[in-house]
C-alpha cells in the first residue's frame, strides 16, 4: 500500500520537507495544506526586498509547475481543523479529511500583538500580505513607529528609512537584539541605524495608542508621545501548538520533539521549523529556533527519519540579517563562550575552554565562513585574533 505523508503548514519548513521528501527518493504520496494562497515560499525577503519593492514576489521555495512535477498535491487556503491521531486523519476547515501513515506539523507562529484594539494603520509582519499592506501605507515623508527591537523590526525600520519615511523602534529591553544576537553585535548594528537617522528609544514601551483624524498617537511609560503614519510590530510569535495540544500531542514553548523532530508523544507525528522545541547540544532545556537556516535543517532531519536513513550531523545554528547596507551574521552560541576574541572591528569570536562555539561578523562574510568550518574546533586566540591572519590557520 502506497504510504501517505500529510504536512500541515506550507511556509519555508513544510514546504522544505516535501520537496527534500522526494529528493531523498519518497515515492508514496504528499499532500501539503496551507492557509495562504500562496505557493511555499521564504519569508526573509518580506521585511526587506519584498516589502521595499525590489523584489516583485516572495523568494518561492519551487516554481508553480515544479510542484506539479514532484507530485505534491497542494492544499492551499485552507487550514487543519483537527488531527484524529488513532485513526491517522487530518480534518480540515472546508471539511474534507486527509489519512496519513506520517503527519508533519510545521504550522510555525502568529504575531504577538499589543494590548490595544486593532487599527488599520496598525501591521503585524508575517505573510506577504502583510507586507503588501505595510508597502501602501509607507509614503514617503510619512512617519513609522517600530514597536520592538529585534531582526524583524530593525529590518522593517531599515527599509522603512530606504522608502523615505522617517522611523522610531521602541525596545522594551535595554539594548537591541537582546534575545539571540551578543553585545557586541548589537551595539554595530545600532551606529548604522543611527548613522542613517533611525530613532532608537530604549526601555521603553507603549502605554496607549489614541487613533486621530489622520494619524496615530503613540503614549510611551515616561510620557513621551509620538505621532505615526504607520506602526509596525515586531515583537516576535507564539508557536502555533493549538492544533498539536488539541490532539494530545506533548507541547511547551512548541511541540516537543526529540532529535529527528518526531513527537515525544507519537512516532507518527513529526514538528519542524519555528514549531519544534528540542534540545541543541548541551542546552539544558529544549528550545525553539526561528531562522531560516533551521527551516531547512529540521525539514532534512524530519524527512531523514520518516524514511529510515541515517541521521545526519546537527550543523551549528546560525543567521543572518540585512540592515543599513550591512549584513551581519550569527554563528552557534555566542553566549556559551567563556572567552571574546576580537578579530578586528568587526569580528568576534566566542571560545570556550578553548574551542569555538560562536561569531559574529559584519560584512565579513570570508570569517564567517571560515568560522564555520572551525566551530567545534580549537582555536589559537593569538593568531584568530589577527585580522591580518587567515582564520583558518587559528586551528590549534
Amino acid at each position: 500500500m502506497e504510504q501517505r505523508i500529510v504536512v500541515v503548514g506550507a511556509g519555508h519548513a513544510g514546504g522544505a520537507a516535501a520537496i527534500t521528501l522526494r529528493e531523498l527518493g519518497f515515492s508514496g504520496s504528499i499532500t501539503l495544506v496551507g492557509e495562504e494562497a500562496e505557493h511555499p515560499y521564504e519569508r526573509p525577503s518580506l521585511s526587506k526586498e519584498y516589502l521595499s519593492g525590489k523584489d516583485a514576489a516572495p523568494v518561492y521555495l519551487a516554481e508553480e509547475s515544479r510542484w506539479s512535477e514532484l507530485g505534491v498535491d497542494l492544499r492551499l487556503g485552507v487550514a487543519a481543523a483537527s488531527i484524529d491521531r488513532e485513526n491517522r486523519t487530518v480534518t480540515l476547515s472546508d471539511g474534507s479529511a486527509l489519512p496519513y501513515d506520517e503527519l508533519i506539523l510545521a504550522t510555525g507562529g502568529a504575531p504577538r500583538q499589543l494590548p490595544f484594539p486593532a487599527h488599520p494603520k496598525i501591521f503585524p509582519l508575517r505573510t506577504t500580505g502583510d507586507a503588501k499592506a505595510i508597502a501602501a501605507a509607507a509614503k514617503p515623508g510619512g512617519r513609522a513607529v517600530v514597536i520592538g527591537g529585534g531582526v524583524i523590526g530593525l529590518e522593517t525600520a531599515s527599509t522603512l528609512q530606504e522608502l523615505g519615511l522617517t522611523a522610531v523602534v521602541i525596545e522594551a529591553g535595554q539594548r537591541l537584539l537582546g534575545r539571540n544576537v551578543p553585545g557586541d553585535a548589537a551595539d554595530w548594528l545600532a551606529a548604522a541605524h543611527e548613522r542613517v537617522g533611525l530613532e532608537i528609544r530604549l526601555g521603553r514601551s507603549v502605554a496607549a495608542i489614541e487613533p486621530g483624524d489622520e494619524t496615530l498617537t503613540l503614549r510611551l511609560d515616561d510620557g513621551e508621545t509620538l505621532e505615526a503614519d504607520l506602526v509596525v510590530v515586531g515583537i516576535g510569535i507564539t508557536p502555533r501548538t493549538g492544533l498539536a495540544e488539541a490532539a494530545g500531542l506533548p507541547v511547551g514553548a512548541g511541540v516537543l520533539v526529540d532529535e529527528a523532530y518526531r513527537s515525544i508523544g507519537d512516532a507518527n507525528v513529526y514538528a519542524i521549523g519555528d514549531l519544534a522545541l528540542r534540545r541543541f547540544g548541551d542546552a539544558a532545556a529544549p528550545q525553539r529556533m526561528e531562522t531560516w537556516a533551521h527551516a531547512q535543517s529540521s525539514a532534512r532531519a524530519a524527512a531523514l527519519a520518516i524514511l529510515g536513513q541515517p541521521a545526519e550531523a546537527e550543523p551549528a545554528p546560525w543567521f543572518w540579517t540585512a540592515q543599513c547596507g550591512h549584513n551581519l551574521q550569527i554563528l552557534g552560541d555566542p553566549a556559551a563562550g567563556d572567552t571574546v576574541v576580537a578579530r578586528g572591528e568587526a569580528v568576534r569570536l566566542y571560545l570556550r575552554d578553548g574551542v569555538l562555539v560562536g561569531a559574529a561578523c559584519l560584512d565579513q562574510p570570508r570569517d564567517f565562513a571560515s568560522a564555520r568550518r572551525l566551530i567545534g574546533k580549537p582555536l589559537k586566540a593569538d593568531l584568530a585574533g589577527d585580522p591580518g591572519t587567515d582564520l583558518r590557520k587559528a586551528a590549534a
